[in-house]
């Protein structure tokens, strides 16, 4: 018996090796996507990493600038770091503002704010790519197309986080060949790093689709309301699996979003 579970289990994984080289074809039309982002399927792009405090901070600016009644409206929610059931208050003060958390990913943030930050980032790249040279690869490729910004669906995100590894496997960073985790999740045992809270989000080992901590990290809301992916650094490794959701009401430290960009 002992022998026959061992012959089923190598004959699944066989059949389970992900083929990289055909899910990442990608078609000449698709090989220049927007900034920050890469080919996901069809016309659909996706962020490499989650929003960043960088990023959303750079909206606010702009508001404060253009639309001061909008910029109260998205300042994220601080206070968050309060729900946490542990000592997180200098977090309250500094980690959305402190040069050294720019490059963490924005938490805090409600799901209307993520959709308003989509319509924002929807019309600021518009405006570069009007202006930009046109002998850029971006300018050259984008000045002339019609694209937008939005929260992915729940069966994009998956795909993301699957990045051609077998589904058997609930996560995104359990590869056939080493069962390895690389993901800022709580069980430290089966991480390469851990994190009390957030980590930078361009850190840790990037899928195969080249995104980084679809698992883990923060949570990604998708555009479904109320309703986010991937689990986060509060969450335990079970809570975390890519076919699983978790329910938010309001914004959380543990909450953020990353975008799609569908080009047309």
């Amino acid at each position: 018996m002992k022998t026959f579970f061992l012959f089923m289990t190598g004959l699944l994984l066989m059949c389970c090796q992900p083929k990289y080289d055909v899910i990442r074809k990608v078609e000449k039309q698709y090989q220049n996507p927007p900034p920050g982002t890469v080919w996901l399927k069809d016309s659909i792009f996706i962020d490499q990493t989650e929003v960043r405090n960088l990023d959303y901070l750079e909206y606010l600016h702009w508001l404060q600038i253009n639309d001061t009644i909008n910029y109260s409206l998205s300042l994220p929610d601080t206070l968050v770091w309060r729900d946490a059931l542990s000592y997180n208050e200098p977090y309250v003060r500094y980690y959305l503002t402190h040069p050294a958390y720019r490059n963490y990913p924005v938490v805090g943030v409600s799901y209307e704010q993520a959709v308003n930050y989509c319509k924002w980032r929807t019309e600021i790249v518009k405006y570069f790519a009007d202006r930009i040279n046109p002998k850029s690869s971006f300018g050259s490729s984008y000045k002339a197309k019609t694209f937008y910004y939005r929260l992915p669906t729940k069966e994009e995100w998956e795909i993301a986080a699957y990045a051609g590894i077998c589904q058997i496997y609930g996560f995104e960073g359990i590869h056939v060949n080493n069962n390895l985790l690389n993901y800022n999740v709580k069980e430290a045992a089966l991480l390469s790093y851990a994190s009390d809270v957030t980590v930078p989000a361009k850190r840790g080992t990037p899928n195969k689709f080249n995104l980084y901590n679809t698992i883990g990290n923060v949570a990604e809301m998708i555009a479904e309301k109320g309703v986010s992916k991937g689990g986060s650094w509060l969450h335990s490794l079970d809570e975390c699996k890519i076919t699983d959701s978790i329910k938010y009401e309001k914004p959380k430290a543990w909450l953020g979003f990353r975008c799609v960009c569908v080009v047309k």
